[in-house]
Parts: C-alpha cells; sequence; structure tokens
C-alpha cells in the first residue's frame, strides 16, 4: 500500500511516499520544497508526485498544516497562518483519488510522532521525575516560522492530540526588560502575540529593541552580515559564539521568552507528565536551552515552582518529526 505523508510549513513543505506492508515500510520518496515558491500546496503536491514517479493508487494520505484545522459547511479545511495557501479534505480526496484521508494540524502531527522518535532523537534538559504511566500525557511547544502548541493525552485506550493556537495568545512579560518590550510592541500593533517574539522573525525584533534600549552600540559587520543573510541566523549564530554583545543579549531574551512560555504551557495543561520543546529553531540553539537560563524562567512559577522542577523537559532534535506523526496518522487510516 501507497502512503502520502505531508508537513506543511510557512517555510518548508516536506512531503513523502511510504510503501507500506503487513511487515514493513518503505521510503518510496521524499522531498522538502520552500513553501513560498508556489501558489498553492496543490502546486506543490503536484510537482511532488511528477519527480516521484509514482504511478501506483495512493491508499491514504496525511497532510499536516501549519494553522488551525476546522470543519465548516461539513468538510475539514486548513488556512496555513503564514502563506496565503487554503486545503480542504473535499479537494484532496478528489486531486489524490483515494478515500483515506486525513487533514490535522501540524503540532498535532508533532504530538503523534513523538512515539515514532528513538533515543537519539531526544535531548533531556530537565530531568525531573519520570512518569509512573506507560502512556505519559504531554505538551509540546515549538518555535519556527510561527509558534506551536499542543497537548497529548491517554483516554480510553489510546491517545487523544488537541491542537491549539496559543501562540497567538498575547505576550506575557515576566521580567522588567520583557515588560518595556510589550510597551514597546504595543505602541506599534494593536496585538503583540507571543509568535511575534518567539519565532524566527522574532529574533530580529528583540534585537532591535535591544538595540534602542541597551547602551550598545550596533557592528557594523553585523549590520552588514543582515543585508546578506537571514538575521535569525546571524543573530543566533554570533549569540552562541558569543562574538558580538549585542546579539548575545537578543538570544538570551528569547532563551527567557521560551523558559517562561514552556512553563507557563504546562501550569495551562497541569497535570501534565512532560514537557516537549519541538520546532526548527530551538535544535539549532540547542546549548542556549541546555543553559540553566531556560530551566531558571521555565521552573519561575512561585508556589508551582516545585511542581515544575518535577516535569521532565525534553528537547526535539529530529527535524522531521512533524513528517514521522503525518505518516503514523495515515497508517492509522488503514486499520
Amino acid at each position: 500500500m501507497i502512503l502520502l505523508a505531508a508537513d506543511i510549513g510557512g517555510t518548508n513543505s516536506r512531503l513523502q511516499l511510504v510503501d507500506k506492508n503487513e511487515t514493513a515500510q518503505q521510503v518510496v520518496y521524499e522531498e522538502d520544497y520552500a513553501s513560498a515558491e508556489y501558489a498553492s500546496f496543490y502546486d506543490v503536491l503536484q510537482q511532488f508526485r511528477t519527480e516521484s514517479g509514482n504511478n501506483r493508487p495512493i491508499d491514504a494520505a496525511c497532510i499536516a498544516v501549519a494553522g488551525p484545522v476546522k470543519a465548516l459547511a461539513g468538510q475539514l479545511q486548513a488556512s496555513v497562518t503564514n502563506l496565503p495557501w487554503r486545503i480542504t479534505e473535499k479537494e484532496l480526496l478528489n486531486t489524490l483519488q483515494t478515500s483515506a484521508v486525513k487533514l490535522i494540524n501540524d503540532f498535532s502531527a508533532v504530538c503523534y510522532g513523538l512515539t515514532e522518535l528513538i533515543p537519539s532523537d531526544i535531548e533531556i534538559l530537565q530531568a525531573g521525575i519520570s512518569a509512573t504511566s506507560q502512556q505519559p500525557s504531554a505538551v509540546v511547544i515549538g518555535a519556527g516560522t510561527g509558534l506551536g502548541v499542543a497537548h497529548k493525552i491517554y483516554i480510553h485506550d489510546e491517545y487523544h492530540v488537541l491542537p491549539t493556537e496559543s501562540g497567538h495568545a498575547g505576550f506575557t512579560p515576566e521580567s522588567a526588560l520583557q515588560t518595556q518590550l510589550l510597551t514597546c510592541l504595543q505602541s506599534q500593533q494593536s496585538h503583540v502575540s507571543l509568535e511575534s517574539v518567539l519565532s524566527g522573525r522574532g529574533f530580529q525584533l528583540l534585537y532591535d529593541f535591544l538595540k534602542q534600549t541597551l547602551d550598545i552600540d550596533e557592528s557594523a559587520a553585523i549590520k552588514a552580515r543582515f543585508a546578506q543573510t537571514d538575521p535569525a541566523q546571524v543573530i543566533t549564530s554570533a549569540g552562541l559564539d558569543k562574538t558580538d554583545l549585542l546579539c548575545e543579549q537578543a538570544l538570551n531574551l528569547f532563551v527567557d521568552i521560551y523558559g517562561a512560555a514552556a512553563g507557563n504551557l504546562a501550569l495551562n495543561h497541569y497535570p501534565v507528565d512532560e514537557v516537549y520543546i519541538a520546532g526548527g529553531i530551538a535544535p539549532k540553539i540547542r546549548s542556549a536551552l541546555h543553559s540553566e537560563r531556560f530551566l531558571a524562567a521555565f521552573n519561575n512559577k512561585g508556589l508551582m515552582k516545585a511542581n515544575l522542577q518535577a516535569l521532565p523537559i525534553k528537547l526535539v532534535t529530529q527535524d522531521r518529526v512533524g513528517l514521522l506523526g503525518a505518516l503514523a496518522v495515515a497508517r492509522q487510516l488503514l486499520c
């Protein structure tokens, strides 16, 4: 049987064809596409199917989308938050000529993908106290092009995944500096979302804020690199290497906000057994997330500090976890 899995984000669209039988599965074709270069997901899908050379019918497909998935007029549909793309299950059924299609949120796919990971795909940020349950509940947060959040719980002999749009909730400051940041941003926009600061574009925003707020001169070399390279890459690289003080401070502020947001998420779903940090940015700044700075921000929750210190925090380094989760859902459609 041929399965199609896709993980559609604002930056990358990842697609995979898998040939599955009763005992094994094999990847037939897999490719990544720059999402912004296409007018619609269906253009990506057409190119992928042409390039794969697969002539066999698709038996089941799961498409994970970075945006809310909801039922309208009796059918599931999704809009990619950071792209003008609209995807519906009905159109997918017609396009793929199959009766088994599932459209899910991208961080739902991440949750399903957690059980597909191997030990080398995970790094421990905080050991905490391991869950006694064989099916631990978990919350997942991940910064990338946007900010994804989801919750996984085990009920009635199976996992249920609850997607959210928590990334678009308001940014809540946890320090005097962050309060200054919020005030600054509120003078520029009516709603300051958590995603606006905790995402790839957030690095430039934090850098510019600190440039105005702190008495630190901007490096001419860093400014020149911004014109040639993605500012987020420049800031994280110089921040991790500690070769530029302003970049280092921007990275520190990002880590502070990330840790606090992950702690808030754990409290919003407490009691919970595990916390996962996923998304495209985390593996690139893994040394910063392994710092005491991240854990201090995560655990700084007053009367609940001891509870949060007991939670295991795990960093997902496998950047294809969403694709793995989409494939797992596609397999379930065959049951």
